[in-house]
C-alpha cells in the first residue's frame, strides 16, 4: 500500500516530470505527495571557495546575498507543486529545510513509502546548469525505495505499460519488484522478467519463484527471459527499448550470481531514457 510520496524540488525539467508522475500514482493510490526543498547551507559555503588573506571581511555578505538568491528560486518551487496539486485534486503537504540535501532527503524519506526524483538533481540552486551526486548519496544510505524520473515521460494510456524487472534473486533486486507490485495495475501491466546468469537451471529457479511473486498480486502478463550475456549488453541489444519503466535493485553482494545490480543501476540512471523503481 502506498500512501505517502515524498517529491524532492528542485528548478529543472526532471522535478517536473517527477511531479507529474507523482501525481499520477498518488491519484492511483489515494496517497499523499510531500513536496520538499532543502536551502543548501553547506553548498553555498563551498561555492565561496578559498579566499586571499583579509577576504573573510567579505564572507558573511557574500553568503547572505547567496542566500537570498537561493530563497527566491525556492518559494516558487514550493508554490508550484502546490498549485500542480491542487490541479490534480491530490493530497499534499510542504516542508522547507536547511543542510545537505542529500542528507536531508536521506532523513525525511525513512517517513515515506516512495521519493520521486529526476534522475538528473539540481538541488544546488545557484548552478542549474550541472547535475549534482544527490542521487548516488540518496541510492548509497536510504532504505526508501527510489523512483527515478527522466526528463521527459508521460504514462502510456492507450496500451499496457511494459516493465522490465531485472531480478537476480538478492535482497534489493526482491526489494524491487516487491514495491513494483504495490505500485502496480494488474490488468494494465506487461512484465518481462531478466535474468543473466550462467547457469540456466538457477536462473529457472529465480525466474519460476519471481514469477509466482507476481502472479499473487494478480499481475498475470509475465514473460521469463534468461541470458547468459552481460546484463548491461542484454539490456542495450534487446529490452530498454521495449520497456516503459525498468525495476532494478540498487546494489548486490551476491558473489554466486555474476549480476551486476549496481553497475546496471548506475548504467541506467547514466542513460536517464527510462524511469526507474530502484529497490534498496
Amino acid at each position: 500500500m502506498i500512501k505517502r510520496i515524498l517529491i524532492p524540488l528542485d528548478t529543472s525539467p526532471y522535478t517536473e516530470a517527477a511531479l507529474e508522475l507523482g501525481c499520477n500514482v498518488a491519484k492511483r493510490h489515494g496517497a499523499e505527495l510531500t513536496g520538499l526543498v532543502v536551502l543548501d547551507i553547506p553548498g553555498i559555503e563551498r561555492s565561496i571557495g578559498p579566499l586571499p588573506i583579509g577576504g573573510l571581511y567579505y564572507v558573511e555578505p557574500l553568503e547572505k546575498a547567496m542566500e537570498k538568491e537561493a530563497r527566491a528560486q525556492i518559494q516558487p518551487l514550493l508554490y508550484k507543486f502546490k498549485e500542480k496539486c491542487q490541479k490534480e485534486g491530490v493530497a499534499h503537504q510542504e516542508a522547507e529545510h536547511q543542510g545537505s540535501p542529500s542528507e536531508r532527503i536521506i532523513r525525511e524519506s525513512m517517513f515515506y513509502d516512495f521519493v520521486m526524483v529526476g534522475l538528473r538533481t539540481y538541488f544546488h540552486f545557484r548552478a542549474v546548469d550541472k547535475p549534482g551526486d544527490s542521487l548516488e548519496k540518496i541510492l548509497d544510505h536510504s532504505i526508501t525505495p527510489i523512483y527515478g524520473v527522466p526528463e521527459k515521460f508521460s504514462m502510456p494510456t492507450a496500451e499496457k505499460m511494459k516493465v522490465l524487472i531485472a531480478f537476480n534473486g538478492s535482497l534489493p533486486s526482491a526489494r524491487a519488484m516487491q514495491r513494483f507490485a504495490q505500485l502496480a495495475v494488474p490488468e494494465n501491466t506487461e512484465v518481462t522478467l531478466l535474468i543473466s546468469d550462467p547457469k540456466r537451471k538457477i536462473a529457472d529457479y529465480y525466474l519460476a519463484q519471481a514469477e509466482a511473486y507476481l502472479n499473487s498480486h494478480f499481475i498475470y502478463d509475465v514473460k521469463k527471459e534468461w541470458t547468459s550475456k552481460d546484463i548491461i549488453q542484454a539490456m542495450e541489444e534487446q529490452y530498454l527499448d521495449w520497456a516503459t519503466i525498468v525495476v532494478v535493485g540498487a546494489h548486490s553482494k551476491k558473489r554466486l550470481i555474476d549480476f551486476k545490480v549496481g553497475s546496471l543501476t548506475r548504467y541506467l540512471i547514466n542513460e536517464a531514457r527510462k524511469p526507474i523503481i530502484i529497490g534498496q
